[in-house]
């Protein structure tokens, strides 16, 4: 049986709640420009994605949208919605303390969101600057693989020996792509994920329960 020497979490919906905020609040900012969109069809579209990918997609509907104004607002009232409402995922904190092999996060998102997501879910006693990584320190997004292998490079671990934790058909496929062994959290039951021909767990206490025999 393999063991792994490293552990790699995604950040948003992984280890924190923070994707129905956040695609609650793209789905209300795009309404307000006018564009119809629901919660459902936002995380659909957007979920593991960059504020790239939104700004394109209202860019299809208004010639006038502003990327930065937009960046800007969305930020702003992104940290609003995580101080007050965001949550670990259920069952994280005890994965992080029962693990017995070095972790670290690898996010699309940039380092000055999980300095507020982290924190603001109690998550930050496991996290500092030294394993937590984003995609916009070598500018590389996933599903390309080279956040991953940048993140275990940085921990002294070659990334044939880590395993990811993804929960977005984004993230598997950035793994994969980097042929870095990767299981799925997939509260949402998303069908792109289960596809990818991957472990899936529904619950993080039933990937808890399956990836002890590893470490």
């Amino acid at each position: 049986m393999k063991s792994y020497e490293l552990i790699i979490f995604d950040c948003d919906g992984t280890l924190v709640d923070s994707e129905p905020l956040t695609n609650g609040l793209i789905s209300d900012l795009i309404n307000e420009r006018g564009i119809e969109m629901t919660k459902a069809r936002s995380l659909d579209l957007f979920a593991g994605k960059t504020i790239v990918h939104i700004n394109d997609f209202i860019r299809e509907y208004r010639s006038d949208h502003d990327d930065v104004a937009f960046e800007e607002e969305y930020r702003e009232r992104c940290l609003e919605k995580f101080n007050a409402e965001l949550e670990a995922i259920d069952g994280v904190k005890e994965l992080l303390e029962s693990l017995t092999v070095p972790f670290c996060v690898a996010s699309n998102g940039p380092k000055v969101k999980m300095a507020t997501t982290l924190p603001a879910s109690g998550l930050d006693q496991y996290f500092d600057e030294k394993n937590t990584f984003s995609a916009y320190d070598i500018n590389k997004w996933k599903p390309e693989p080279d956040l991953f292998r940048y993140a275990a490079k940085q921990m002294g671990v070659d990334y044939s020996k880590a395993l990811v934790i993804e929960d977005t058909w984004s993230g598997v496929m950035g793994a994969i792509n980097g042929q870095i062994d990767v299981w799925a959290y997939n509260a949402h039951l998303d069908p792109r994920v289960f596809l990818s021909g991957v472990p899936n767990f529904k619950t993080m206490s039933a990937l808890h329960n399956n990836l002890v025999q590893y470490i």
